[in-house]
Formats: C-alpha cells, structure tokens, sequence
C-alpha cells in the first residue's frame, strides 16, 4: 500500500549519513577505508593508562557518558522490550526508537522527550532516517511497515503521541507474515529522470516456514522536485548466505547492505565450541529469483557474540559480551539471574579498495560484576558515538526495574591491540585468570565465577594499564603464583594502539 499523503518534510532525513553510509566523499570516511586511523585522543589514552592501581576496583562504565537517561526528574523506564536503535536526523539530538510494555517510542536522550509511535516493538529507522521500519510479528495485521520519520520528529518537538500514523508502504508476502527483529542498509541511491530511486536492504530475523534469517531490497522511488513517494518495488525474499551456520538468532547487517556480522559456528545449538566466534561476511552476490545470497567470510572477531552493530561510517562494529548465559542473544525485560553482559567495541580494517579484511583494535566499554545485571544491544549514531541499554535489577526480581540508556564516546578509553596469535591470546586469558583468583575469591560458590575458559581474555580487557601492571607485580611476588613468563605478561599490560 501507498500512503496518499504529500511530501516528507524537507531536511527530514540524513544527507549526510547516507553519504558516509555508501562510501561517499566523507574525508573521514575516505582515510578509514585507505586502511588509515586517526591517532587516537591524548584523553582517549590517559583513561587506560592511567588512574589507580586498584585491580580489584573494575568501574561498570569506564568510558566518558556524554548522556544518561532517563534523568532524576523524569519518568522512570520499567521495561524495554528487546533493543533500542538510533534515529538518523538533521538535528543534533541523540534520538533513539525502542520499546516498552509492547509500545513502540520516540525517546530524545538529549532533552529527556519521548512520545508513542505506531505498533508494538523493534522500530528500526533506515540509515537516512526517512522511514522507519517494523516486522511484521509487531504489526496488527502481520505485514511489514515503512512509515514516515518526518511526522514522528515532528510529534517529538511538539511532545505529541503519533500512535495511529499511517504507514507510507505496506509489504504483504506470505514468506514475511511472521518476521521478528530487523537490521536496515541504505544499498544505492540514483536519480532516474524525475526519480530519486533509494534502494533499502533489510535483514529480518525467522520466518514462519524456517528459522533462517531473510533479506529483502526495496526500491523506492520519490519525485525529484518535492520528495513525493511514487511507488515502491520489493525484491522477493533471499535467505542469509549458507556461510552463515548455526548463528542463533545474531546476524545484524552493515549501513551500506555489504556485510552482515553474526556469530556462526560448526557446532550445532549454544555451547562453546572451538571456532566458535562473531564474524564479518561480505555480501558478494544476490539472486532475489533463487531467494538466495552468497558471501565470504572477511574478519573473525574471536569473541563468542553477537547483536553487533556496524558504525554509519563502517570503521567500528560494537556488540555485547555475555557470561552466566552463553551469547545472550535476547533479552527482553532485562537479564535473568546468573547473566552479565557488557559492551565492547572492535575497529574495522580497510584495504585500499574499502573493503573490510579484518580488526585490529579493541576495547571493552563496560565490567558488570553482578548477576542479572548488565549492559547489552550498543548501537551506533551517525556521529559515532554509541548507545546502549543498562539495567540495574535482574529481571525476576521483586525490586522495581529499571533501565538507563547511557550515550558514550566509544574511542574515550583508547584501544588495546587484537591479539594476533595463540600465544597472545593465552596471555590475555592468563591476565583473566590472574584477575580472577586476586579479585574473586570470595565468591567462590557464585554461579558467575569461575569464568569459562573462552570468558578469561575478554575479562582482562577491562584492566586499565596501572591495574594489570600492579596485578602482574603482586601476583608474582606472591609465592604460591607458580611458574609464569612475567615479563610477557607485564609487556602485554603496557600494549596500548594509539592509533595512526
């Protein structure tokens, strides 16, 4: 269906994003897919390298908070159904679409407004922030929906819930009828005549036939002198590349519809296995007629995750830890008792050519310490700070939920060098596993602690410099330490990548 309504309001999507998006002229942009890094922030650096030397003391958010809601005079946040995503606009705002109590919002993390939107969960705006985008599991008549973003920031300035907004496309297909969370991509954008035709990549979650992930394109074409939607072609449903096995419920696709990162494995259902990890496959072929997609795997993360989210500029992918509950890949309501999970963020690896070949630096964002209390589904803003969920009661407790969502500068820690070989990798797992025996023997009998194997390296990441060098130091004074390469160690605490 076509809306009959008339133009979206001028400035209302993202010129800007949708440049950076599809690797346009952005300077920044260019220097990242030349395979250049910016040198990382004096400040970005000072974070890790210096402070205390308390290792036992792990923050829960070691990253600079540019905003934090909701505030002490607003309205509390009881539940958040699943994630949260960013609205692309042409204001300066953080405006994210998340949902409570089976209610899609607007939420201005800058000033605190937020305000109802149509249908009941996983709203996800397209990168350009002209549409916003629900599955057809949360719509009432099990469709998928395009409506307008234009009229929702304007009920937002106003303060005004726009919960009956029309939707200006409606796609009926019957592989489509039950589809669940969704990731968007801006493909293409040219002008035909007096068409703007946009091509949007969407990647749903499973269908009522099968399990597996689908993707659709839709073109959209607008008159070229007043935006006007025309008319609307989607492709038939393609199933996620067969590269992609075992991915329980992770895959999220890159802005620009290039790359889908999931966590695959081997093995098939969720334990831990060798091999086991969150990887990045590039899309390099589609057959909407064969309902099929071919890719090839680039860079493998070597965490066991997913939920990733890819920057608008395509140099980062954030995504959450979890330990307790292997993966986590849901979480509505909250965590459940005997689960943590917290933010990490990973820098994406260019050749000349733009393509992504792999990650070099790292670094975990947030340390969760307490059962069933965590922080999960980061997402990126297309200044390129990230969002995230935060909540502070597990969620079958009888204390009142809570839920905050934190803006963050994700370079404000620095960056900690991928380990690039096993040798690398076991020492960070012994840094754990040092962290573990100084810091968490008191808690013997918790049912978080001891860490699995595969958890000990990504826990080590949240030592800053001070504290892993004071951790080595009094560690290996300590008689009963056994036998250790320390100075490997103590070289592996002072790895700082600075970037450039």
């Amino acid at each position: 269906m076509i809306a009959t309504g008339g133009a979206l309001r001028s400035g209302a999507f993202v010129t800007t994003a949708l440049v950076v998006a599809c690797g346009g002229t952005d300077s920044t942009a260019q220097a990242r897919a030349a395979g250049e890094v910016a040198a990382v922030s004096s400040a970005s650096v000072a974070r890790l390298t210096a402070g205390s030397e308390d290792y036992c003391a792990l923050p829960d958010h070691d990253v600079e908070v540019l905003a934090l809601r909701p505030s002490a005079s607003e309205a509390a946040v009881d539940d958040v159904n699943w994630f949260a995503r960013p609205v692309p606009h042409d204001g300066d705002e953080w405006i994210i679409a998340f949902a409570s109590h089976d209610q899609n919002y607007l939420y201005d993390l800058s000033n605190g407004v937020r305000v109802a939107i149509p249908d009941r969960s996983d709203a996800v705006a397209t990168p350009d922030g002209r549409y916003m985008t629900v599955p057809s599991y949360y719509t009432p008549d099990s469709t998928v929906r395009f409506y307008p973003v234009a009229p929702m920031l304007d009920a937002l300035d106003r303060g005004e819930d726009v919960p009956d907004l029309e939707p200006a496309f409606v796609h009926d297909h019957a592989a489509m009828r039950r589809v669940y969370y969704q990731s968007t991509a801006l493909v293409a954008e040219a002008t035909v005549g007096d068409r703007v035709e946009t091509t949007y990549r969407l990647m749903f979650s499973g269908t009522n036939h099968e399990s597996r992930f689908r993707i659709a394109d839709y073109v959209f074409a607008h008159d070229a002198s007043d935006g006007r939607l025309l008319d609307v072609t989607p492709s038939a449903p393609m199933a996620v590349c067969p590269a992609v096995q075992n991915d329980l419920n992770t895959p999220f696709i890159s802005k620009d519809g290039r790359y889908v990162a999931a966590y695959t494995s081997e093995t098939a259902g969720n334990e831990f296995t060798s091999g086991s990890s969150l990887k990045v496959f590039e899309i390099t072929a589609v057959d909407p007629a064969a309902g099929t997609t071919t890719c090839d795997p680039v860079a493998d993360l070597g965490f066991a995750a997913g939920k990733a989210d890819f920057s608008f500029d395509g140099s980062m992918l954030t995504f959450h830890l979890s330990q307790g509950a292997y993966l986590t890949p849901f979480v509505n309501g909250g965590l459940p008792s005997g689960t943590i999970t917290d933010v990490v963020v990973a820098r994406l690896d260019r050749d000349d050519a733009g393509r992504i070949v792999g990650h070099s630096g790292q670094q975990r964002l947030t340390t969760s310490l307490e059962s069933g209390v965590g922080s999960y589904f980061p997402a990126f803003f297309p200044d390129g700070n990230l969002f995230y969920i935060s909540n502070r009661v597990p969620r079958g407790s009888e204390e009142a939920k809570r839920f905050d969502f934190r803006v963050v500068d994700p370079t404000s820690r620095g960056w900690r060098p991928k380990p690039t070989t096993s040798t690398e990798m076991a020492l960070w797992a012994e840094l754990g596993d040092l962290w573990q025996h100084a810091c968490m023997a008191g808690r013997a009998e918790d049912e978080l602690f001891p860490l699995d194997a595969h958890e000990l390296p990504l826990h080590a990441l949240s030592l800053t410099v001070p504290q892993c060098t004071a951790l080595v130091n009094d560690t290996r004074d300590d008689e009963s330490a056994g036998d250790q390469d320390w100075d490997a160690l103590m070289e592996l605490c002072q790895t700082v990548d600075h970037g450039g």
